[in-house]
C-alpha cells in the first residue's frame, strides 16, 4: 500500500509537470482540440515518463502552501518554454494579419476559434501554414524530448520565481516575432507598395479613371497571385525558425536551473 501511494504521488508530480507545459505550448493549448483529448494526451505522457522520471521526483509536498508554491513553479515553467515557441507562431500570425490589411482584407475579420478573438483571412492561412509544417517537421516531437528531458535538467520543486537571467533572455527574443513578420511578407508588401503608387501615378495623369474602383480588385488580385509564388520561401523561413528553436528551449532549462 506504501508503496503503490508513492507511485500515485510521482504520478501526479509528473501530471503537474506535463499539464504545465502542454498548457502553454501550440495545438495543444488551442480552443479547437477537444478538452478529453488534452486531458487524456497529459495522462498518457505522464503515465509513459514516471517510470523513466521517478528517480528525480522530491518528495510530495506536506502542506497546501508548499503543493501551491510548487504548482506556481511548473506554471511559470511552463510559460517560459511556451513563449519561446510563441514567438515563431505569433510572428507568422502577425504578418498574415498584416498582409491582409494591406490588401484590402482589413474589413474582413472572423472569429478565430483558438483565441475566440478576431482574426485575418490571411493572418488565419499564415498560422495554419505554420502549424502543418511544425507538425510535418516533427515539431511536436521536439517539444516532448524537451519535456523528457526538463525532469533532469530542471527538478521539480524548488523556489517558485523565475531567473532574473531567464527574463534578460526572454525579452530581447520578442524580436523574433516582428523579424519574422517581415522576411514573411516583405516581397509581397513591396509589390503592393508599387501597385499603390502606380495607381496614384493613373489617378494623376488621367483623372477620369476611377481609381478607388479599380485598386481593390487589382490589390487583392496581385496579392494572392505573389502570395502564391512565394509559399515556398515563406515554408522556408518558417522551416528555419522552427529549427532554430531548439537551442532557445534547452538554454530556458539550463536557466531554470541555474
Amino acid at each position: 500500500m506504501p508503496g503503490l501511494i508513492l507511485q500515485l504521488q510521482h504520478f501526479f508530480l509528473v501530471v503537474l509537470r506535463v499539464g504545465s507545459v502542454l498548457l502553454f505550448l501550440p495545438i495543444w493549448n488551442s480552443r479547437t482540440v477537444p478538452k478529453q483529448i488534452k486531458v487524456f494526451s497529459v495522462l498518457v505522457i505522464a503515465l509513459a515518463l514516471t517510470p523513466v522520471v521517478a528517480g528525480t521526483l522530491p518528495p510530495f509536498p506536506q502542506t497546501w502552501v508548499a503543493l501551491l508554491f510548487l504548482v506556481l513553479r511548473e506554471l511559470l515553467l511552463g510559460l517560459s518554454l511556451g513563449l519561446v515557441v510563441r514567438f515563431v507562431f505569433d510572428g507568422a500570425q502577425m504578418a498574415g494579419t498584416l498582409l491582409g490589411v494591406q490588401m484590402g482584407f482589413g474589413m474582413v475579420t472572423l472569429i478565430d476559434p483558438q483565441t475566440a478573438d478576431s482574426s485575418s483571412l490571411i493572418g488565419d492561412v499564415f498560422s495554419l501554414t505554420a502549424t502543418v509544417l511544425f507538425l510535418a517537421l516533427d515539431g511536436h516531437h521536439l517539444l516532448l524530448r524537451v519535456l523528457a528531458q526538463s525532469f533532469g535538467e530542471v527538478p521539480v520543486g524548488g523556489p517558485a520565481l523565475m531567473p532574473a537571467s531567464l527574463f534578460s533572455f526572454l525579452i530581447p527574443m520578442g524580436s523574433v516575432m516582428f523579424e519574422l513578420m517581415v522576411k514573411l511578407v516583405a516581397p509581397i508588401l513591396l509589390v503592393l507598395f508599387l501597385t499603390q503608387v502606380a495607381m496614384g501615378l493613373v489617378a494623376r495623369t488621367v483623372p477620369k479613371v476611377q481609381v478607388m474602383i479599380m485598386a481593390f480588385p487589382v490589390t487583392i488580385a496581385l496579392g494572392l497571385i505573389f502570395l502564391s509564388l512565394t509559399m515556398t520561401l515563406i515554408g522556408y523561413q518558417l522551416s528555419g525558425r522552427f529549427a532554430w528553436f531548439q537551442g532557445p528551449l534547452f538554454q530556458v532549462l539550463k536557466l531554470w536551473h541555474g
